[in-house]
């Protein structure tokens, strides 16, 4: 069988041509898992701030001198460990967006910086 099919070949048949080998594709032992599409909640930053919250001291010390773990989770350990506030604080502004902030605005009336009815009689 050609690598590239014509139009005589059989392009469903063909392994390679725009499609995976038979053992990888979907549904196989060795293919992609099949999913929904969303994200995994668990690997979501919210999350896993979420779950540093409720550890303790000994472990939040053990996952911030973890290098095994990503850098993100090390971070938050020892911001939370050494109180650094506007750390956390800017993680969390990351993580669940700013909080709304409500601006009033007056309208101002412009006023000319000429006046042009003076000297009109």
């Amino acid at each position: 069988m050609a690598s590239n099919p014509t139009k005589q070949g059989d392009v469903k048949s063909a392994v390679g041509y725009k499609r995976p080998p038979v053992e990888r594709q979907f549904g196989k032992p060795n293919g992609n898992p099949r999913n929904n599409g969303s994200w995994k909640k668990d690997d979501t930053p919210r999350y896993k701030l979420e779950q540093m919250m409720k550890l303790s001291e000994a472990e939040l010390m053990a996952i911030a001198t973890n290098k095994e773990l990503p850098y993100f989770e090390r971070k938050v350990a020892t911001a939370i460990n050494q109180g650094d506030w506007k750390v956390l604080e800017s993680m969390i502004n990351q993580v669940y967006g700013q909080p709304k902030q409500h601006l009033e605005v007056e309208p101002v009336q412009p006023k000319p910086l000429i006046d042009l009815t003076e000297g009109k009689k």
